[in-house]
Protein backbone atom coordinates (compact mmCIF):
# COMPACT_ATOMS: atom_id res chain seq x y z
CA UNK A 1 0.00 0.00 0.00
CA UNK A 2 2.84 2.35 0.90
CA UNK A 3 4.55 1.69 -2.44
CA UNK A 4 1.28 2.37 -4.26
CA UNK A 5 0.97 5.78 -2.56
CA UNK A 6 4.55 6.65 -3.43
CA UNK A 7 3.91 5.90 -7.08
CA UNK A 8 0.98 8.29 -7.02
CA UNK A 9 2.90 11.10 -5.32
CA UNK A 10 3.45 13.24 -8.45
CA UNK A 11 -0.31 13.25 -9.12
CA UNK A 12 -1.16 13.74 -5.47
CA UNK A 13 1.26 16.64 -5.25
CA UNK A 14 -0.49 18.35 -8.14
CA UNK A 15 -3.84 17.90 -6.42
CA UNK A 16 -2.55 19.31 -3.18
CA UNK A 17 -0.73 22.24 -4.72
CA UNK A 18 -3.72 23.17 -6.86
CA UNK A 19 -5.72 23.94 -3.73
CA UNK A 20 -3.25 26.47 -2.35
CA UNK A 21 -1.19 27.83 -5.23
CA UNK A 22 -1.64 30.80 -7.52
CA UNK A 23 -1.11 30.66 -11.24
CA UNK A 24 1.36 32.61 -13.32
CA UNK A 25 -1.00 32.70 -16.28
CA UNK A 26 -4.04 34.59 -15.14
CA UNK A 27 -7.08 33.43 -13.26
CA UNK A 28 -6.99 29.76 -14.11
CA UNK A 29 -8.01 30.29 -17.71
CA UNK A 30 -7.29 27.79 -20.44
CA UNK A 31 -5.04 30.31 -22.14
CA UNK A 32 -1.49 29.18 -21.38
CA UNK A 33 0.29 32.30 -22.58
CA UNK A 34 1.52 34.64 -19.89
CA UNK A 35 2.38 38.28 -20.56
CA UNK A 36 2.57 39.24 -16.89
CA UNK A 37 6.03 40.36 -15.86
CA UNK A 38 5.41 41.02 -12.14
CA UNK A 39 7.99 43.67 -11.24
CA UNK A 40 9.97 43.22 -14.45
CA UNK A 41 9.12 45.37 -17.48
CA UNK A 42 8.21 42.94 -20.23
CA UNK A 43 9.09 43.37 -23.90
CA UNK A 44 6.22 43.21 -26.41
CA UNK A 45 4.43 39.87 -26.43
CA UNK A 46 6.04 37.36 -28.78
CA UNK A 47 4.11 35.59 -31.54
CA UNK A 48 2.93 32.10 -30.66
CA UNK A 49 2.72 29.89 -33.71
CA UNK A 50 3.42 26.22 -33.12
CA UNK A 51 3.51 25.52 -36.85
CA UNK A 52 6.76 27.44 -37.19
CA UNK A 53 8.49 26.36 -33.99
CA UNK A 54 11.86 24.71 -34.40
CA UNK A 55 12.79 21.11 -33.70
CA UNK A 56 14.16 19.94 -30.34
CA UNK A 57 17.47 21.69 -30.99
CA UNK A 58 15.81 25.01 -31.80
CA UNK A 59 16.79 24.75 -35.48
CA UNK A 60 14.78 24.89 -38.70
CA UNK A 61 15.55 22.37 -41.42
CA UNK A 62 17.65 23.77 -44.32
CA UNK A 63 17.77 27.24 -42.76
CA UNK A 64 20.76 29.53 -42.97
CA UNK A 65 22.53 29.69 -39.61
CA UNK A 66 23.33 33.19 -38.34
CA UNK A 67 26.06 34.07 -35.85
CA UNK A 68 25.68 36.60 -33.04
CA UNK A 69 28.41 38.20 -30.92
CA UNK A 70 28.88 36.67 -27.46
CA UNK A 71 30.99 37.80 -24.52
CA UNK A 72 31.09 34.95 -22.02
CA UNK A 73 34.44 34.22 -20.41
CA UNK A 74 36.74 32.16 -22.64
CA UNK A 75 36.93 29.07 -20.49
CA UNK A 76 34.79 25.93 -20.06
CA UNK A 77 31.31 26.70 -18.80
CA UNK A 78 31.67 23.85 -16.31
CA UNK A 79 34.42 25.91 -14.65
CA UNK A 80 32.34 29.10 -14.64
CA UNK A 81 29.15 27.54 -13.25
CA UNK A 82 30.50 25.36 -10.47
CA UNK A 83 28.35 26.13 -7.42
CA UNK A 84 28.21 22.83 -5.56
CA UNK A 85 25.01 20.96 -4.73
CA UNK A 86 25.80 21.50 -1.04
CA UNK A 87 25.93 25.27 -1.55
CA UNK A 88 22.70 25.29 -3.55
CA UNK A 89 21.04 23.06 -0.97
CA UNK A 90 21.54 25.70 1.73
CA UNK A 91 19.71 28.25 -0.43
CA UNK A 92 17.00 25.73 -1.33
CA UNK A 93 16.30 24.90 2.30
CA UNK A 94 16.19 28.60 3.18
CA UNK A 95 13.87 29.71 0.37
CA UNK A 96 11.81 26.60 -0.37
CA UNK A 97 9.27 24.29 1.23
CA UNK A 98 9.88 21.00 3.00
CA UNK A 99 10.34 18.11 0.52
CA UNK A 100 7.15 16.19 -0.22
CA UNK A 101 7.33 12.59 0.99
CA UNK A 102 3.65 11.88 1.64
CA UNK A 103 0.13 12.98 0.80
CA UNK A 104 0.03 14.86 4.11
CA UNK A 105 3.09 16.87 3.03
CA UNK A 106 1.47 17.73 -0.30
CA UNK A 107 -1.56 19.22 1.44
CA UNK A 108 0.53 21.09 3.98
CA UNK A 109 3.11 22.94 1.89
CA UNK A 110 4.56 25.62 4.15
CA UNK A 111 5.35 28.19 1.41
CA UNK A 112 3.20 29.93 -1.24
CA UNK A 113 3.57 28.41 -4.69
CA UNK A 114 3.05 29.50 -8.27
CA UNK A 115 2.13 27.15 -11.07
CA UNK A 116 4.13 28.03 -14.17
CA UNK A 117 3.16 27.58 -17.82
CA UNK A 118 4.88 28.18 -21.14
CA UNK A 119 4.73 31.94 -21.65
CA UNK A 120 6.40 34.87 -23.39
CA UNK A 121 9.52 34.46 -21.27
CA UNK A 122 10.12 30.72 -21.55
CA UNK A 123 8.79 27.39 -22.80
CA UNK A 124 8.23 24.37 -20.57
CA UNK A 125 9.62 21.24 -22.15
CA UNK A 126 7.98 17.86 -21.48
CA UNK A 127 8.24 17.46 -17.70
CA UNK A 128 8.58 13.71 -17.24
CA UNK A 129 10.12 13.76 -13.76
CA UNK A 130 8.91 17.02 -12.22
CA UNK A 131 5.84 19.21 -11.70
CA UNK A 132 5.45 22.88 -12.79
CA UNK A 133 5.39 24.61 -9.41
CA UNK A 134 7.89 27.07 -7.90
CA UNK A 135 8.06 29.36 -4.90
CA UNK A 136 7.39 32.95 -6.08
CA UNK A 137 11.02 34.00 -5.72
CA UNK A 138 12.16 31.25 -8.10
CA UNK A 139 9.30 31.88 -10.55
CA UNK A 140 10.28 35.56 -10.67
CA UNK A 141 13.93 34.69 -11.32
CA UNK A 142 12.99 32.31 -14.14
CA UNK A 143 10.86 34.94 -15.83
CA UNK A 144 13.57 37.59 -15.58
CA UNK A 145 16.18 35.20 -17.02
CA UNK A 146 13.83 34.43 -19.91
CA UNK A 147 13.21 38.08 -20.76
CA UNK A 148 16.87 39.00 -20.37
CA UNK A 149 17.81 36.21 -22.79
CA UNK A 150 15.28 37.43 -25.37
CA UNK A 151 16.37 41.05 -25.01
CA UNK A 152 20.03 40.11 -25.47
CA UNK A 153 19.34 38.01 -28.58
CA UNK A 154 17.33 40.87 -30.14
CA UNK A 155 19.89 43.56 -29.30
CA UNK A 156 22.62 41.53 -31.00
CA UNK A 157 20.69 41.10 -34.23
CA UNK A 158 18.61 37.98 -33.60
CA UNK A 159 14.86 37.50 -33.52
CA UNK A 160 12.31 35.58 -31.46
CA UNK A 161 13.69 32.81 -29.25
CA UNK A 162 12.64 31.42 -25.89
CA UNK A 163 14.63 29.38 -23.41
CA UNK A 164 13.38 25.88 -22.60
CA UNK A 165 12.86 24.71 -19.02
CA UNK A 166 13.48 20.97 -18.75
CA UNK A 167 12.97 20.31 -15.02
CA UNK A 168 11.22 22.08 -12.16
CA UNK A 169 10.04 20.64 -8.81
CA UNK A 170 10.43 16.96 -7.95
CA UNK A 171 9.03 14.70 -5.25
CA UNK A 172 11.21 12.29 -3.30
CA UNK A 173 9.78 9.46 -5.41
CA UNK A 174 10.50 11.17 -8.75
CA UNK A 175 14.06 11.95 -7.62
CA UNK A 176 14.64 8.27 -6.87
CA UNK A 177 13.20 7.25 -10.21
CA UNK A 178 15.37 9.80 -12.03
CA UNK A 179 18.54 8.61 -10.29
CA UNK A 180 18.16 5.22 -11.95
CA UNK A 181 18.70 6.72 -15.40
CA UNK A 182 20.60 9.95 -14.76
CA UNK A 183 23.98 9.94 -13.04
CA UNK A 184 23.79 13.69 -12.44
CA UNK A 185 20.69 13.27 -10.28
CA UNK A 186 21.23 13.21 -6.52
CA UNK A 187 19.06 11.92 -3.70
CA UNK A 188 19.50 15.21 -1.83
CA UNK A 189 18.21 17.21 -4.81
CA UNK A 190 17.53 20.96 -4.62
CA UNK A 191 14.62 20.32 -6.99
CA UNK A 192 12.63 19.00 -4.01
CA UNK A 193 12.23 22.49 -2.52
CA UNK A 194 10.48 24.42 -5.33
CA UNK A 195 13.50 26.68 -5.72
CA UNK A 196 15.37 25.09 -8.59
CA UNK A 197 15.06 24.91 -12.37
CA UNK A 198 17.01 23.34 -15.21
CA UNK A 199 17.33 25.47 -18.36
CA UNK A 200 18.49 23.65 -21.47
CA UNK A 201 21.57 24.85 -23.34
CA UNK A 202 20.99 22.40 -26.21
CA UNK A 203 17.31 23.17 -26.87
CA UNK A 204 15.74 26.56 -27.58
CA UNK A 205 12.31 27.49 -28.94
CA UNK A 206 12.60 29.30 -32.29
CA UNK A 207 9.49 31.39 -32.92
CA UNK A 208 10.65 33.15 -36.09
CA UNK A 209 12.26 30.89 -38.75
CA UNK A 210 13.38 33.89 -40.79
CA UNK A 211 16.37 34.22 -38.47
CA UNK A 212 17.92 30.99 -37.18
CA UNK A 213 20.80 31.56 -34.77
CA UNK A 214 23.77 29.28 -34.13
CA UNK A 215 23.13 26.93 -31.21
CA UNK A 216 26.60 27.73 -29.87
CA UNK A 217 25.76 31.44 -29.76
CA UNK A 218 22.41 30.84 -28.07
CA UNK A 219 24.16 28.71 -25.45
CA UNK A 220 26.77 31.40 -24.78
CA UNK A 221 24.16 34.17 -24.56
CA UNK A 222 22.21 32.09 -22.06
CA UNK A 223 25.44 31.61 -20.11
CA UNK A 224 26.06 35.39 -20.11
CA UNK A 225 22.57 36.05 -18.77
CA UNK A 226 22.78 33.43 -16.02
CA UNK A 227 26.24 34.65 -15.05
CA UNK A 228 24.92 38.21 -14.72
CA UNK A 229 22.17 37.11 -12.31
CA UNK A 230 24.68 34.93 -10.47
CA UNK A 231 27.14 37.82 -10.01
CA UNK A 232 24.32 39.95 -8.65
CA UNK A 233 23.65 37.37 -5.96
CA UNK A 234 20.31 36.21 -7.40
CA UNK A 235 21.16 32.56 -7.93
CA UNK A 236 23.62 29.68 -7.84
CA UNK A 237 24.31 27.62 -10.97
CA UNK A 238 25.94 24.40 -12.16
CA UNK A 239 26.68 23.64 -15.82
CA UNK A 240 25.58 20.05 -16.47
CA UNK A 241 27.25 18.81 -19.63
CA UNK A 242 25.73 15.33 -19.86
CA UNK A 243 22.24 16.53 -18.94
CA UNK A 244 22.46 19.46 -21.38
CA UNK A 245 21.24 22.05 -18.90
CA UNK A 246 22.23 24.80 -16.49
CA UNK A 247 20.96 23.85 -13.03
CA UNK A 248 19.88 27.03 -11.20
CA UNK A 249 18.75 27.60 -7.60
CA UNK A 250 17.36 30.93 -6.45
CA UNK A 251 19.18 32.70 -3.60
Amino acid sequence: MKLHILRLLPLLLLMGLALASTTSCGKGSKQLQDTTAWDYKAPPAMPVNRSISGDSMGLIANAEIHRLPTYIEQRPLKEIFNDSNALQLVAAEKNGFRPVTSLHDAYNIDKPLIRIFSCDAYMLDDLTASVPYLVPKAAQLLKEIGYAFQDTVRKRGGKAYRIKVTSVTRTVYSVGKLMKRNRAATENSCHRYGTTIDISWVKFDCLDPSMVVSLEDLKNILAEVVQDFRKRGRCYAIFERKSGCIHITVR
